[in-house]
């Protein structure tokens, strides 16, 4: 993590130890919190944490600009989630394209490609064949 990253996760411990029902921004499932995604999606926002867990504060209805790179970068994550575990290059290179920081398909196929090839010991559900 980053500088004071470590403050931030002893005051999450601390929270959940102590029940102290703090604010953090931690990683949860949306149940609700955002209007228009999925209950299941994973969502970084703030939270109230507790011993019993945590509960994102709601956030409600997004402005439509917002919400378009929001489904944009979900499309990605689960493109990315199925692409993996399913060993999928075609579901991984449509990944990267719905990626809004991959300018265009040539340079997502590029890191695919690249990214497949360092990573070929790790990632055998993957047929290198299409590189």
């Amino acid at each position: 993590g980053g500088a004071y990253y470590s403050d931030a996760s002893l005051n999450l411990v601390d929270s959940i130890y102590n029940n102290r029902n703090s604010i953090h921004v931690v990683n949860v499932l949306n149940n609700g919190a955002i209007n228009g995604l999925p209950d299941d999606a994973v969502i970084e926002c703030s939270a109230v944490i507790g011993s019993w867990g945590a509960k994102p504060l709601a956030v409600g209805e997004l402005s439509n600009n917002i919400k378009g790179l929001l489904h944009q970068v979900k499309a990605y994550e689960q493109l990315t989630i199925e692409a993996a575990v399913e060993g999928n290059y075609d579901k991984a290179l449509m990944a990267l394209t719905n990626n809004p920081l991959v300018p265009d398909i040539g340079r997502a196929k590029a890191i695919l490609d690249e990214l497949l090839a360092v990573n070929a010991p790790y990632l055998p559900q993957f047929k290198l064949t299409a590189l």
